[in-house]
This record gives C-alpha cells, structure tokens and sequence, in this order.
C-alpha cells in the first residue's frame, strides 16, 4: 500500500495514478480506538490511534486535551516510498522532537516545516513533513507539547512523479501562449 499526502512543497502535486491520499479532518475515538480517514483515494486501511495522554474528542471533531500532552500512532502505512505528512494544530504546538517513522531499523526523523499562525490559545500551527526514506514502515509517530493541543487535520501520504499545481500549470500555459511562434 502506498500513502500520499497533499501539497506540501509549492507548487507542486503528486500523481494521483502513483499515489493514495488519506486525510483525516474528524476524529472519533481518542481513548484508543481506531480513527479511519475521512476521506482519500487510496484502497488500504491506515488507522490513527491514540497511545498516550488523554484527549478527548471535541464538538468540532478535533483531538483536544484540556489537561496535559498526547501522543498518537498511524498505523497501516506498509512500504512507503518518502512519505510526507502535513498536521494542522490548534493551540498549543506539537513536539517536533516526537515526529518520527519506526521502522525495524529504527526511527526515522523527517525534515519539518513550521507555519505558525501565533502563539498560546488560538493559534494554528501547520507542520509539514518529509521522509528521505523507503521501506517497510512499522508506524509513524507524533504528538503535542503540552496542555491545550488540538489536532485538527492529518494527511499522509508518498510523494509519487511530481506535476506543477493547477495554479503553475495556467501561469505556464499563459507564458505558452505569449511565446507562440507565428508562420
């Protein structure tokens, strides 16, 4: 099974042809149950669970822990192919130290890029990261600093051939249109 996360790198996409996408923008068991997708094109069944702290789910469908830090596993992932993952968090940010790959090898830190949309209550933090790595994955980890962490959105995937976004692609197509040769 192979993961694909949406854009991360501007302006460019993955091939939907080479790729799955799987997001998740609800949750619905934060006591250690599986959280499936909500949405993505792929045919596996990667899951999200929470393995430590205490969150709960909130009235928006957001992991949200008034009280204290948690930690969550997605399993499912088999081989990937430099998997890339984008996490979008309210509050509070998450410990870029907890994000990492587990393979039989083991761990496998990514490279991470932070957006920060402000500090303390109230802030959106987008995390976007990418793994110089392929093989078998065992599950990728990842969790929140401190109290009044929200996760909001997960997608993950692998990045397959890389096309321009359909922003470049018109831009090309007008640059195209400016340089074409009359007879």
């Amino acid at each position: 099974m192979k993961l694909f996360c949406m854009p991360l790198v501007a302006g460019t996409l993955a091939t939907a042809a080479v790729a799955d996408i799987y997001f998740w923008e609800s949750f619905t068991d934060a006591s250690g149950g599986v959280n499936t997708p909500t949405g993505g094109n792929g045919t596996g069944s990667p899951s999200l669970v929470v393995v430590a702290g205490s969150p709960i789910v909130a009235g928006s469908g957001n992991f949200y822990d008034p009280a204290g830090s948690f930690t969550m596993h997605l399993y499912g992932a088999g081989f990937v192919y430099n998997p890339t993952m984008e996490i979008a968090g309210l509050g509070t940010e998450f410990d870029t130290s907890l994000f990492y790959l587990n393979t039989a090898q083991g761990p496998v830190f990514p490279t991470v890029e932070v957006v920060s949309g402000g500090e303390g209550f109230g802030a959106f933090n987008t995390y976007s990261l990418s793994w110089d790595y392929q093989g078998p994955a065992i599950f990728f980890n990842f969790g929140t600093s401190g109290p009044h962490a929200s996760l909001d959105r997960l997608t993950i995937g692998t990045f397959g051939e890389a096309i321009p976004a359909p922003g470049a692609l018109a831009l090309l197509g007008l640059a195209g249109l400016g340089r074409r040769r009359r007879s």
